[in-house]
């Protein structure tokens, strides 16, 4: 399903600009093309922002599904990078706890019950990754990386979406 996306995208990509619409704003509609099921959560999509411009480079969709009890998220580039061969990533953590805000994950204290990534060189997006999510708070952490590497877009919830 992926590599039918992946070689849609273009022909996608020509519609939005013929219409002026712009990509990033079809989040439920393009949920089953990403790879989630679901609905998306309050908020989402969220930013992802670079250290050096402020540069939206990705958006971060969050989804939850209440009858399987997962939570899944992707990474979408957006603008010049939407197709665009660069390092993106999206890792999703089910906190051992039901409280916001923590850094479920960073310290030994806190780790995750289980977390799923998906990191690499990609044209389009990073994930699906999925995790479950009945009666636990879920952290989303997500980088995008500018081509020549110079410049990194970061997302970080912190726990959230208890």
């Amino acid at each position: 399903m992926r590599g039918l996306l992946r070689r849609l995208a273009p022909v996608m990509a020509a519609v939005t600009i013929a219409s002026g619409i712009t990509l990033a704003s079809a989040t439920t509609a393009s949920a089953g093309g990403w790879g989630c099921s679901g609905t998306e959560v309050s908020g989402s999509p969220y930013l992802t922002h670079t250290t050096m411009t402020g540069a939206v480079l990705s958006y971060v969709h969050v989804f939850w599904n209440s009858s399987t009890g997962q939570n899944c998220a992707v990474n979408v580039k957006t603008g010049s990078l939407y197709g665009t061969k660069t390092l993106t990533d999206v890792t999703i953590y089910e906190c051992a706890y039901d409280f916001t805000g923590s850094a479920c994950g960073d310290y030994p204290g806190l780790p995750p019950l289980t977390s799923r990534e998906d990191s690499n060189a990609f044209y389009y997006y990073a994930g699906p990754v999925s995790v479950p999510g009945s009666g636990h708070c879920i952290r989303v952490t997500a980088d995008t990386y500018t081509p020549d590497g110079t410049d990194v877009a970061f997302f970080d919830s912190g726990a959230f979406h208890c």
